[in-house]
């Protein structure tokens, strides 16, 4: 049997932290399990199922009991429609029980994937996780990690796993409060509304609404939860250039996330190309299954196959809004302007590059692809929050079955 060796933070610090006024009900108190508790209770005036570990020697050791525990755990979030949260400090496990630890381990983790997609889950990581335990932690929806934490597949990894994290802390108390936030966001289960809160108005979302999520590591996209008009929507922002591996993969996950709990996703466009064929491909078969509402606003360059995925047709976009100054081509601008100019392109490289300017200007503009029916509107900076509230309003009863099957295949 495994040791931890680190203190833990104990479950009724936790719990009171996380639930309302500290107020909660303990979950099977006679279960056999002294590794872990379980309590439901209200978070941000919503109920809640959460896990952790208590203290004792072998405290949240993973055994064979706590596995059937949280299983039990699981199975009443899905009946009653509750998110779930759960809390990471070791990965200890109690080895003496050998296979059927894997057994009951394996039980647990086809229990939570079972879960996906029906209640939102949130795992909060403080401390090393490793092995098997970290691959409980990474199939919930998101991921809280204290900046000392740990997440990875083996022990000799020295990697943090931190890229895994929807969001970073400070301490468990940051980590707690980030988990109330993505809380008044996402709705409770697959078949409820979001929360809606008071609002004041902003630039385009409601004033300090908007929540930024992945934001450890550079890449080519950002996504982010914000409000419009009290309505709490998913944003994807790509940044003006390639979309490279992890930014199509954060964009994938996200999409999806949104999709399966109904939360409108609004996408911002502006880049040129993808860094290869899967990550274009992925992407658009993301948005192109997503039923929720979809509205893309093209604020930069939408070329190519960047449009067809996140604005256009193959992507299923609900409504495509283009902003003036953006530009819309099916190659990138310049070659584009080079093609349709050839031979109209004489005096200096500096005359010329000023008609190529001028082409793009006049020629790939919102404007031009609006009357040509690639996007349905325009709208400037003052005009487009109106735009977007209008329009979130007005596909609020959107209804959209897709084919039956099991899964896609890309």
């Amino acid at each position: 049997m495994s040791k931890l060796n680190k203190k833990i933070i104990s479950a009724d610090k936790l719990f009171a932290r996380l639930f309302d006024d500290g107020v909660c009900t303990e979950l099977l108190p006679l279960a056999e399990s002294a590794e872990v508790s379980a309590a439901c209770g209200k978070v941000c005036n919503q109920n809640v199922y959460a896990f952790a570990a208590v203290e004792g020697e072998y405290a949240g050791a993973m055994s064979t009991a706590q596995a059937r525990k949280l299983s039990k755990l699981y199975a009443m979030a899905a009946k009653t429609g509750c998110p779930v949260i759960g809390f990471y400090q070791g990965s200890t496990a109690k080895v003496a029980e050998k296979n059927m630890l894997l057994d009951a381990l394996g039980d647990l983790l086809a229990s939570s994937s079972r879960l996906s997609g029906v209640v939102p889950q949130i795992s909060v990581v403080l401390g090393d996780c490793v092995g098997t335990t970290a691959m409980l932690a990474t199939s919930a929806d998101f991921v809280v990690m204290t900046k000392d934490a740990r997440l990875s597949l083996t022990t000799d990894c020295e990697c943090t796993g931190q890229g895994k994290a929807a969001v970073v802390t400070e301490g468990y108390s940051e980590a707690i409060n980030a988990v109330k936030e993505l809380l008044d966001y996402i709705p409770a289960n697959n078949l409820s509304a979001s929360p809606v809160a008071e609002y004041a108005d902003g630039d385009v979302f409601d004033a300090d609404s908007e929540y930024k999520l992945y934001t450890a590591g550079e890449c080519t996209a950002a996504v982010s939860f914000a409000r419009i008009a009290g309505k709490a929507v998913g944003v994807v922002r790509t940044k003006g250039s390639e979309i490279d591996k992890k930014a199509a993969k954060k964009i994938v996950s996200f999409v999806r996330f949104c999709d399966a709990f109904s939360i409108p996703v609004v996408t911002f466009v502006d880049a040129e190309s993808f860094c290869c064929l899967d990550c274009a491909n992925k992407v658009l078969s993301a948005y192109a299954e997503a039923t929720t509402v979809k509205l893309s606003v093209v604020n930069g360059n939408a070329t190519g196959a960047v449009y067809m995925a996140l604005a256009g047709k193959a992507g299923r976009a609900d409504v495509t809004i283009g902003m003036q100054g953006a530009v819309i081509s099916p190659i990138k601008a310049q070659a584009a302007a080079y093609l349709a100019l050839d031979g109209k392109l004489t005096g200096s490289v500096k005359e010329q590059d000023a008609k190529i300017a001028q082409y793009v200007a006049t020629e790939l503009c919102a404007e031009n692809a609006a009357k040509a029916g690639y996007v349905d509107d325009v709208a400037d900076a003052q005009t487009l929050r109106n735009k977007l509230i209008n329009y979130l309003d007005a596909l609020s009863g959107k209804r959209e079955a897709s084919l039956p099957k099991k899964h896609s295949t890309i």
